[in-house]
């Protein structure tokens, strides 16, 4: 693994421009949260051709006999790739002392209940008490956030 920058992010004018030469790809966008929307939603897309495009090249090649493609090498892309598109996006964040989680706003509808709510959203455990069973609490989490 290099260090080498993937992509490259600029503020020309009143306007936001991320360049990913790999693709060729620019985008533009007054916001940078429409630009990073957009790039992860093009990114995704043009991975997921290039997935399903290693699959059918190898199963092509098994095909024609090649000795290279086998059932285990195309289980194998199959296995590497089937968490990446198949379990709720998240990343670690850090602003400035803080890290948090941050999952996938389509992962944020609520689950039935409190506990299920905070189970599908730890953010919630840091301003919600987990258990108030008997006047009781079981875990008790303070932070600035309203």
């Amino acid at each position: 693994m290099t260090n080498e920058p993937l992509a490259q992010l600029f503020k020309r004018d009143a306007r936001f421009e991320l360049v990913y030469p790999e693709y060729g790809l620019s985008l533009r966008a007054p916001y940078a949260e429409w630009l990073f929307e957009a790039a992860a939603e093009i990114l995704s897309r043009i991975e997921k051709l290039r997935i399903e495009g290693t699959i059918e090249e190898l199963e092509m090649l098994k095909e024609f006999g090649d000795a290279d493609a086998t059932d285990t090498q195309i289980d194998s892309v199959k296995y590497e790739n089937s968490n990446r598109f198949d379990v709720v996006p998240q990343c670690l964040v850090t602003m400035g002392d803080i890290d948090y989680r941050w999952i996938s706003a389509v992962s944020r509808d609520p689950q039935v209940g409190k506990f299920g709510q905070r189970l599908h959203d730890m953010s919630l455990t840091r301003s919600d008490n987990y258990d108030t069973r008997n006047g009781q609490t079981e875990a008790h989490f303070t932070t600035t956030r309203s």
